[in-house]
Formats: structure tokens, sequence, C-alpha cells
């Protein structure tokens, strides 16, 4: 079983959409040039389509981890959960995340204009190019953060909303699990009082307390 199935695979697909929208940007910037205004446009451009791109995918994950975790539990999907998730997504994305200590969406915006002032500042179309490939790749960190985000709160969600009281934490049985973590496998939880991510990319998950 792996818990983390439905957010890697949502990872790969939206690193892939990432690196194809970036060639579009470049192979245009390579046509009409690097000049400020070609930049900020296409750069802009670029930023919007990726972050529109994880928003959606970020919710076809919440809702399919939601309803894999509510179904192990309760035998059969939920009902009328889309203001739920609605409220949750929201909040994973517009409040202050603890682990990251920064708001999705602000970063959104200065991981986009960082870009803009990192390809302006060198003189090369060659180091342009190295620019846009950097900052795609830290855009494409913080969308493989945030969809374990996502994967966790549906998942914690869920058990909340079939009524499960106490759930057992576990740790993702690999070589990147660090003490920390591992010291804490099989450690109970009220439903309610789960501790915050210890760091980015831990991979912890739950089952009931039976």
């Amino acid at each position: 079983m792996n818990p983390y199935k439905l957010a890697d695979k949502a990872i790969l697909q939206l690193n892939e959409a990432a690196l194809r929208r970036k060639q579009k940007a470049k192979s245009k910037l390579l046509i009409d040039g690097f000049d400020e205004l070609n930049v900020i446009k296409q750069i802009d451009a670029l930023y919007k389509d990726l972050d529109k791109n994880n928003r959606k995918k970020f919710k076809e994950l919440w809702l399919a981890r939601f309803q894999e975790v509510y179904r192990g539990v309760k035998g059969k999907d939920a009902d009328d959960i889309e203001d739920l998730l609605e409220m949750h997504l929201s909040g994973l994305l517009e409040d202050p995340n603890d682990t990251t200590h920064y708001t999705y969406s602000a970063e959104v915006t200065r991981k986009r204009d960082r870009a803009k002032e990192a390809i302006l500042s060198v003189p090369t179309r060659a180091q342009k190019q190295l620019m846009m490939d950097k900052h795609v790749t830290y855009f494409q960190q913080q969308t493989a953060w945030y969809a374990d985000f996502t994967s966790q709160d549906a998942e914690i969600t869920a058990y909340k909303e079939a009524g499960v009281k106490k759930v057992v934490r576990h740790e993702m049985d690999d070589d990147k699990v660090c003490s920390v973590c591992k010291a804490a496998d099989g450690e109970v939880y009220d439903i309610d009082k789960i501790p915050p991510l210890p760091h980015l990319r831990c991979r912890r998950w739950f089952t009931p307390l039976n």
C-alpha cells in the first residue's frame, strides 16, 4: 500500500506539464527576444498557467484522496463534500503554512517576480534560459510540497468526517525517513491533536486506531 500514490501521480503530471509550458515560453522568447517587456509578458503568463494547473490538480487530488480514505472506513463514498473541499483547499493555498512558513499564493507571486529579475539580470541568451530552468525547478519543488500537504489534509479530514477519534501514525518504509519521524512511527493521536509536520516532504500517514 502506498498512501501517496495519488500525490505522486499528481506531482509527476504537474511537473511534466510545467516543463512543457516552460519550453513553450522559452521558445517564444528565443523568437521574440529576451528584452524586458517580452520577459515580463512570458513569465507572467507562464506562472499564471502553472498556478492554474496546480490548483486544478490539487482539487482533484484532495477529492480523490478524501474519498479513498473515507471509503476505507465507511465502505462507500461521502456525499456533498464540495463545500468541505473548497474550504480546506482555500486554507491550504491562502493561509500561512506551519511548515513552509509562507502562503502558497504569495509565494507563487514571489517566485514569478524573482524569475523575471534573474532572467533580466544575466547578459546572454544561454544564461537567461538557464535561469528559466532554475526558477521553474523551484516552482516544481513547491508543487511537490503542496501536493503532499493536500493529500495529508484530505486524509485527516476524511477520518474526521467518518467519525474516527484516534489514529496511528506510520512512516513511509524507505531510506528517506528522518530519525525524528522514524521515532514517531506508531504514535497514537487524537484526531484533533495531530502535531504539525516537522519538515518538508514529511510523508507520514495514518490509520484508525481499532
